[in-house]
């Protein structure tokens, strides 16, 4: 069983329940930047199993509507869905913004505690003081086995630049994107069909859209040649 992790701005508790999915566990990783303390939880099945059915709530809920529609290309370019269990940590609020040391700690929990096979990550930093720490805990993942997904960015951005990650873009980045920027992947396609809002639609691809259409291809087509960096 593949074990997927998604690390973005949480999910609908609706969409998983009108779809029929379920998370084999789930964290959230905020900084209260006043206090400079890093608050952090973690949910197992049962807990999970309640909130999804709307009877007690956790701090899961996506508040922006990016992380489902991450999770909704997947679910909606892999059918049947095939036997993996899901994990996600919600590190972005309801602006898409968060900090990098919350994506570090989310990193260390997926690919460290959970030990995820497939990570996806529609997200990235300019900031690059927490390069080494998120380098470690990335390439010790890649040497065990995982594979990491990162959407790139206009300009170099962290996790995509780093070497053991495979950085994915779309064909409008590719018309503005510099030579310093690290692309090992083109999802040509310009629209793509997704859940937010609360319906279904097409939308214009972007980087964090194709990242998840590439995690998609992996889980129904298997991993392409040249994508393990372990």
């Amino acid at each position: 069983m593949t074990k997927l992790g998604i690390i973005d701005s949480g999910v609908e508790a609706a969409f998983l329940r009108d779809h029929g999915i379920h998370l084999a566990g789930a964290a959230h990783f905020t900084l209260d930047l006043k206090a400079q303390v890093l608050e952090a939880s973690s949910y197992e099945r049962q807990e999970l199993e309640a909130w999804r059915a709307g009877v007690s709530p956790l701090d899961l809920e996506d508040t922006n509507g990016h992380g489902t529609a991450i999770l909704s290309i997947l679910h909606d370019q892999v059918r049947p869905w095939p036997d993996v269990e899901l994990y996600v940590a919600r590190i972005l609020d309801e602006g898409v913004r968060g900090h990098s040391l919350c994506l570090v700690e989310a990193l260390g929990w997926m690919l460290d505690e959970v030990g995820v096979d497939l990570l996806n990550l529609s997200l990235g930093t300019t900031q690059r003081a927490l390069e080494a720490p998120m380098r470690e805990v990335v390439d010790r993942a890649v040497a065990r086995g995982a594979l990491i997904l990162c959407s790139a960015g206009a300009m170099p951005t962290l996790p995509a630049q780093l070497e053991s990650v495979v950085s994915v873009g779309d064909s409008a980045l590719m018309e503005q994107v510099g030579a310093d920027v690290k692309v090992d992947h083109v999802v040509k396609d310009r629209e793509v069909k997704l859940y937010m809002g609360g319906r279904w639609r097409q939308a214009p691809m972007t980087t964090s859209f194709a990242c998840a259409m590439a995690a998609a291809s992996v889980l129904r087509d298997g991993c392409p040649p040249g994508w393990r960096r372990g």
